[in-house]
C-alpha cells in the first residue's frame, strides 16, 4: 500500500536526521571540519527527504479527504431519491425536487434533470431517453387533405 510505504519511509528519514543531529550535538570540536559538513549535508538531505515525503502525504491525504466527502454527499442524496414512475425525484423535509432521468440514475448513479415540454412528455438531454406521466395527451394535430384537382395531386391544408 503505496501510503504505508510513504509513512515508513518518512520516519526512517526523521530517525536519520534526528540521529544525525544528536552525533554533532555530542561530537567534540576535535572533529575536523570536512567530517562535520558532511554530516550536515546528510542532515539536510535526510531532513529534505522527509519533507518531500511530508508533502507527498498531505497531497495523498488531501485527495483522501476529497474523495469521503463526495461518497458522503452521495449517501445523503440516496437517501432523498424517491422513485415515482417514470422518473426520479429527490425530497427532503422541506420540498420536492426533479424529476430526474431513471436511466442515468439506475446506471451512473447521476441526477440529470429531466426538460419536459409541460404536456408531460420529459426528454433527458444527457441520455437522450424520453418519458411520458400520467399527464401526456397524445396530441394529433388536425390535418385535412383536400384534392388540388390534378390527378393523384393531394394537399395538406
Amino acid at each position: 500500500m503505496a501510503d504505508l510505504a510513504s509513512l515508513s519511509a518518512l520516519t526512517s528519514s526523521v530517525k536519520t536526521a534526528i540521529d544525525i543531529a544528536k552525533f554533532l550535538k555530542g561530537s567534540d570540536l576535535s572533529f575536523e571540519k570536512a567530517e562535520t559538513k558532511l554530516k550536515l549535508a546528510d542532515l539536510i538531505s535526510s531532513l529534505a527527504g522527509a519533507k518531500i515525503e511530508i508533502s507527498e502525504l498531505e497531497q495523498l491525504l488531501a485527495e483522501k479527504d476529497k474523495k469521503i466527502r463526495l461518497l458522503k454527499d452521495q449517501l445523503s442524496i440516496i437517501d432523498k431519491v424517491i422513485w415515482e414512475a417514470p422518473y426520479y425525484w429527490t425530497e427532503d423535509d422541506t420540498e420536492k425536487d426533479g424529476p430526474y432521468c431513471q436511466n442515468c440514475y439506475d446506471t451512473n448513479k447521476k441526477l440529470i434533470r429531466l426538460q419536459g415540454n409541460g404536456e408531460g412528455f420529459w426528454e433527458c438531454k444527457n441520455c437522450n431517453n424520453h418519458y411520458k406521466d400520467s399527464s401526456y395527451k397524445n396530441y394529433k394535430p388536425k390535418l385535412s387533405v383536400r384534392n388540388s384537382g390534378k390527378r393523384n395531386s393531394w394537399m395538406l391544408t
